[in-house]
């Protein structure tokens, strides 16, 4: 087989392997009832005419929820119609990865780095909430805003290297994109913008006029966050609410009050600083270790017992494979990705250095995306994992290691079999360790057997939750009339997507940030303005934000207004609200005091 048909059989395989995960995930992987709801109901609101900032209230850039509203008015408010902008955003995410790292690292090193996002990240769960993921993402924002940070990025690359204008406008078009998203993700591209800059400016290169490339870039940043700015300025009336809106997403990015609660301590790993550095420091360790017994160990192998380079290649892919699996018996797999906090920042300063002594194409690229991992890790600091936030956080830095380990670890073994040898050995690394976490989504998809909604809204869901959820569907769609609405606590907003009617207040998600970030004293004002034709309270225990259950150290007056007002008239399941073990969860409906159709809970 030549080169060139070898080349074109692994990318056939990799977007096979791709479509195989989203086929896999389709269904099971939207939560049915925290974030991905939101993400849901409030584009369908917007296709219906409501605007953000007036009549939804919102904390992240605008760009996604256009952007699905758009989708929405084109191809209808459903559960499959968001899949389906998901499955295009991986696979264009995935061929952006794939030229990003093929920049840094080779070939070779792309096509591992695209199955490692296809069977780590794109798809994957490893708990019982979802949302995190790119087929089915808490917000939209996160997804979209990486995907134009990747195009950012590759468009610089493209434009220093071709003293191009154009393509310097294009990174600033995509680079104002991102600011429309999540700070985060803004702070992110920022970094690894600065430091391409840097590169340029006080690299080899001289003669360059950079000025039309700065200029450019700036037109291009500017276009979108102008265009933004103009249609809130139509929306809601005046320039100072549109310049509100637009700096909302950063004002609620740095609010103390939120980012200090408990949930938000312990995803950046600062709840226990010593035990966060003494894992990292651990599983750093477990890396080098496996990186040695791998890599060395088949080079080794190569010189001694195998001379040839085909049979080099096969014991290093068994060996590599070997030695993960059994890494991964004495360490835990979700600690796979905390050395990153160790080797963004020393493959930042070494690939900087190399590309300012040398104006190297790869060493700027791997510049790059090392810049950018090291720029998304604040808000995961210590505990950059590859569940909850570092599905999106923790890529790059985990393609950095991918290609470390495929290609720039391997040439300092020297040519011939060992090279063979150790960069099959990193294949067989990579390819044990994707296994391993596709294993555990198995694990978590295989719980997802009860059908809730139904048609193109229909979602997989573990039967403790689905049951009772699937119950209060089907109920509230007998007692609603169509324009009835309906009020779900502590969140559940997906409810209201599912039967489609509007949740009551500006407000969606009734959970301890965005009572501090909206105010619970103006939802009140709002529930007793548009009482709604019934209540749902949800068992959705919030000991994690540090409060045992809405109504309890928040949320109290909310509660206690339903409580005033309605009246339990059926109950699915435990009781909510209500202190029960682990695996416990129920629903009751509430109507409005003295109404006939109330019953007896059950």
């Amino acid at each position: 087989m030549t080169r060139r048909a070898l080349r074109a059989a692994a990318w056939a395989s990799a977007a096979l392997f791709l479509a195989a995960m989203v086929a896999w995930g389709w269904d099971r992987g939207p939560d049915a009832f925290v974030d991905f709801g939101r993400e849901l109901y409030v584009p369908w609101r917007l296709s219906e005419g409501e605007v953000l900032h007036r009549d939804i209230a919102w904390f992240n850039g605008p760009l996604a929820p256009w952007v699905l509203e758009a989708w929405m008015r084109a191809f209808g408010p459903t559960l499959d119609a968001v899949q389906a902008l998901d499955a295009l955003v991986i696979a264009l995410t995935a061929l952006a990865l794939a030229r990003l790292v093929e920049r840094a690292a080779g070939g070779v090193a792309a096509w591992a780095a695209v199955i490692t996002f296809g069977g780590v990240f794109a798809v994957a769960q490893k708990s019982v909430a979802g949302n995190f993921l790119f087929l089915a993402p808490y917000s939209h924002g996160i997804t979209f805003g990486f995907l134009g940070a990747c195009a950012s990025v590759l468009a610089a690359l493209r434009g220093a290297e071709r003293g191009s204008p154009a393509a310097f406008f294009a990174s600033g078009t995509a680079a104002g994109l991102v600011f429309l998203t999540k700070a985060e993700v803004t702070l992110g591209l920022g970094a690894a913008l600065a430091a391409l800059a840097c590169a340029e400016v006080f690299g080899p290169r001289e003669g360059a006029r950079r000025g039309p490339w700065f200029a450019a870039f700036a037109a291009g940043a500017a276009l979108p966050v102008a265009a933004a700015g103009a249609r809130f300025g139509v929306e809601l009336g005046s320039l100072e609410a549109a310049a509100r809106a637009l700096a909302g997403t950063w004002i609620h990015a740095f609010d103390g009050d939120v980012s200090d609660l408990p949930f938000y301590r312990a995803m950046r790993g600062t709840d226990d600083i010593g035990g966060s550095l003494t894992r990292i420091g651990l599983a750093t360790a477990g890396l080098l270790a496996l990186s040695a017994a791998a890599l060395g160990g088949a080079a080794l192998l190569a010189r001694w017992l195998t001379p040839s380079p085909r049979r080099a290649t096969a014991g290093g892919l068994a060996l590599g494979g070997a030695v993960t699996v059994g890494a991964f018996l004495f360490a835990p797999l979700e600690w796979s990705l905390l050395p990153i906090v160790v080797v963004l920042p020393a493959v930042v300063c070494a690939a900087g250095a190399h590309a300012l002594r040398s104006g190297e194409p790869r060493s700027t690229a791997l510049l790059a995306l090392s810049a950018l991992g090291l720029g998304l890790l604040p808000k995961v600091l210590l505990a950059p994992l590859e569940r909850h936030y570092g599905f999106v956080l923790s890529l790059p830095g985990a393609l950095v290691v991918v290609a470390l380990l495929v290609r720039h670890l391997p040439l300092r073994l020297g040519p011939g079999p060992a090279l063979h040898a150790a960069r099959a050995a990193a294949l067989g690394v990579v390819g044990a360790y994707v296994l391993m976490n596709m294993n555990a989504t198995r694990g978590a998809f295989g719980q997802r057997t009860v059908e809730l909604g139904e048609g193109a809204d229909r979602v997989l869901v573990e039967g403790w939750r689905g049951n009772v959820l699937e119950a209060v569907r089907r109920d509230l769609a007998r007692r609603l009339a169509p324009g009835d609405e309906l009020l779900v606590l502590p969140e559940g907003v997906g409810l209201n997507h599912a039967l489609r009617r509007r949740t009551p207040t500006r407000v969606v998600n009734f959970m301890p940030p965005e009572l501090i970030m909206f105010g619970e004293d103006a939802i009140v004002a709002e529930l007793e303005a548009n009482p709604p034709a019934a209540v749902v309270l949800v068992h959705r225990p919030t000991d994690v934000y540090g409060h045992p259950f809405i109504g309890e150290g928040y949320g109290e007056g909310i509660v206690a207004w339903v409580r005033e007002r309605y009246a339990p008239a059926r109950r699915f399941g435990d009781a909510p609200l209500e202190a029960a073990g682990r695996g416990a969860f129920g629903a009751e409906i509430w109507l409005p005091a003295g109404d006939s159709g109330a019953d007896a809970p059950r």
